[in-house]
């Protein structure tokens, strides 16, 4: 709701009115259009139409924006009467500043503190009834009475706060060991994917080094039997060379002699290897 047009000094410009309430406008605001509505008026109506109250063209809440910075200025320049006017407050202020004023008015109307009495005065009158009010015998009691309750609260508040300090602090610690949980895990995947491709390369080079040796043990089984083989033959020849016919000289070396020979030579290799 706007401020009341009659509370103003002077002329006040049409485009300055709200377009919904017909009063100057409070916390103004204004449409793509550029109708002028009060905050409280333009979101109250949005809230059951979707239409600018003006013109009608679509209007939602997200359309909403501050005023032109002239219009602003041409707004809180207004001079205005204190609310408080009615009860015998003469001043007049810019509407900038008129709810500085408002906020110590001694117009202002307050109730009595005294506990049953329901007298709303003056704040500047508020004393002079307090020194002859009814029920200022029993006003001791209700400053008491509110001074613990102030007390309560202020404990409470103080309890709260610690509350939220130490929630605060706990997801605090909370979100650090998270953080470190998950920087760990990430590094032990890290090393675990390591260790795995270092295993994969060591058993790739064990299957080799054990083909090798497969291969190296087959060649040395064969290299005996060839030894027993030709060991046998070495002593048939030698048996037959044994008992020369009359009229041999003497016989040259066996064939099988030459071929044992290799061989000895192949399996000393074969050992070297």
């Amino acid at each position: 709701m706007g401020y009341d047009l009659e509370r103003f000094v002077g002329y006040v410009n049409e485009g300055l009115l709200c377009s919904v309430c017909q009063c100057v406008c409070e916390d103004a605001v204004m449409s793509p259009c550029e109708h002028v509505f009060c905050s409280e008026c333009i979101r109250a109506w949005l809230s059951q139409h979707s239409s600018c109250p003006e013109d009608r063209t679509h209007l939602t809440h997200t359309h909403l924006r501050p005023l032109y910075r002239y219009m602003r200025n041409d707004l809180m320049r207004l001079q205005i009467r204190c609310v408080f006017h009615t009860h015998g407050c003469d001043v007049i202020s810019t509407l900038e500043s008129i709810r500085t004023h408002e906020a110590k008015c001694d117009y202002v109307l307050l109730n009595c503190t005294n506990a049953g009495c329901e007298v709303a005065v003056c704040r500047r009158d508020l004393e002079a009834h307090m020194c002859v009010c009814a029920f200022s015998g029993t006003n001791e009691t209700h400053a008491s009475v509110a001074k613990l309750r102030t007390e309560l609260q202020l404990l409470r508040t103080e309890s709260l706060c610690k509350v939220e300090e130490l929630r605060c602090e706990m997801e605090s610690r909370l979100d650090s060991q998270r953080r470190h949980m998950v920087q760990r895990e990430g590094l032990m995947k890290n090393e675990l994917e390591q260790l795995k491709s270092q295993l994969s390369r060591v058993m790739t080079d064990v299957c080799v080094l054990l083909a090798a040796q497969r291969s190296h043990q087959e060649e040395l089984e064969k290299a005996e039997l060839e030894k027993a083989e030709l060991l046998k033959l070495l002593k048939k020849g030698d048996q037959k060379q044994a008992t020369p016919t009359h009229g041999e000289g003497l016989l040259k070396p066996s064939p099988l002699h030459l071929i044992l020979d290799t061989n000895k030579r192949k399996n000393k290799e074969v050992s070297v290897i």
